[in-house]
């Protein structure tokens, strides 16, 4: 877990590899371990934001097909998009508002 501290906000990150044989199985542990930390740091650090970062090559795989658009879309997720050769931040993704029908 990553974090950074800047004089206008507070964030911190945890970049996902989604080493496991399943990519299903990888998205539903890392939005799981996402959900776990921020309901944690909201008791003890609310003013943090935190982020889901995965590497541009994961975000191609999943992030950017039906499955993950709906993860995107529909939960309030904050994503960061990791150049995986550069190690550097290629996109900040913000928490969406969630669509209610």
């Amino acid at each position: 877990m990553y974090w950074r501290t800047t004089r206008r906000q507070k964030n911190c990150h945890e970049i996902k590899a989604f080493l496991g044989k399943s990519i299903i199985a990888n998205l539903e542990q890392s939005i799981g371990q996402y959900v776990l930390y921020r309901l944690l740091l909201n008791k003890v650090d609310p003013a943090r934001e935190i982020y889901l970062a995965v590497t541009d090559v994961i975000y191609d795989k999943i992030f950017s097909e039906p499955i993950g658009e709906v993860v995107i879309n529909d939960l309030p997720l904050q994503l960061v998009i990791v150049d995986s050769d550069k190690a550097e931040i290629q996109q900040w993704i913000p928490q969406r508002p969630i669509k209610t029908s």
